[in-house]
């Protein structure tokens, strides 16, 4: 049986690790993309190199109704979905009272309001395939890290988390594991390495492996998680 896993947010960057990743390891890859469709057709052709199927979606998770029915649309068509990764989640460098109202409402579609309803939608999929969610997150949760350059995206990034811990609970009994993979500073990053223990930024790939790692069947006993992959940033 073909096993499909869905990457949000796989066109380029971490996303597109993560899908090559996967691809790698014989899952059929459906990549989400919402501008960089020539970016995402790389990846799309890359994966196919692979020896396995990978296919495009796109979709504005900042549009309202636009992530149900995308959704919809993988439960109609991806019925062997096994895995969810959510990887998109919107950047905003801003102090808290300088964010307006309008910039909190569009984080919150995209970094929390989206994977929620892709979890709620696809969960009898998941169901279905006793499959596997991992969202992205950032580091410094486990540790209530006050995040002081994007306060906005750290505090979703904490809700995000809170979900996971209670969609694994419900989720459990069906045998569908919900976990987190929370980066440090990666390749790209302008943030100074000398105050990161390892002294480099992180690797696309490096945090990549760990995705995988939770969708093994020798992980299905880790549900609730987050796993850092920084560097030892926060000790």
């Amino acid at each position: 049986m073909e096993r499909w896993a869905l990457v949000t947010g796989g066109a380029q960057n971490l996303g597109r690790e993560i899908a090559l990743n996967l691809a790698g390891e014989g899952y059929s890859v459906l990549v989400h993309y919402r501008s960089s469709k020539e970016r995402a057709l790389e990846v799309i052709a890359a994966c196919r190199n692979l020896g396995v199927d990978a296919e495009l979606i796109q979709a504005d998770f900042s549009e309202e109704g636009r992530v149900g029915a995308l959704a919809d649309e993988v439960a109609t068509n991806y019925p062997h979905l096994c895995a969810l990764i959510n990887n998109v989640g919107n950047y905003l460098v801003r102090s808290t009272l300088d964010t307006s109202l309008a910039e909190w409402h569009k984080l919150f579609e995209t970094n929390f309001c989206a994977p929620l309803q892709l979890c709620k939608r696809l969960a009898p999929t998941l169901i279905a395939n006793r499959g596997r969610i991992v969202s992205l997150g950032t580091c410094g949760l486990n540790q209530g890290v006050l995040y002081k350059k994007a306060p906005a995206y750290a505090l979703l990034k904490q809700a995000l988390l809170g979900l996971t811990k209670s969609l694994a609970f419900e989720l459990g009994p069906h045998g569908v594991t919900v976990n987190m993979v929370s980066p440090g500073y990666l390749e790209g990053a302008s943030d100074e390495a000398e105050k990161i223990p390892l002294k480099r930024h992180g690797r696309f790939r490096e945090v990549a492996r760990v995705v995988s790692f939770l969708l093994q069947e020798d992980s299905s006993y880790i549900t609730g998680q987050n796993i850092e992959v920084a560097g030892g940033v926060q000790l």
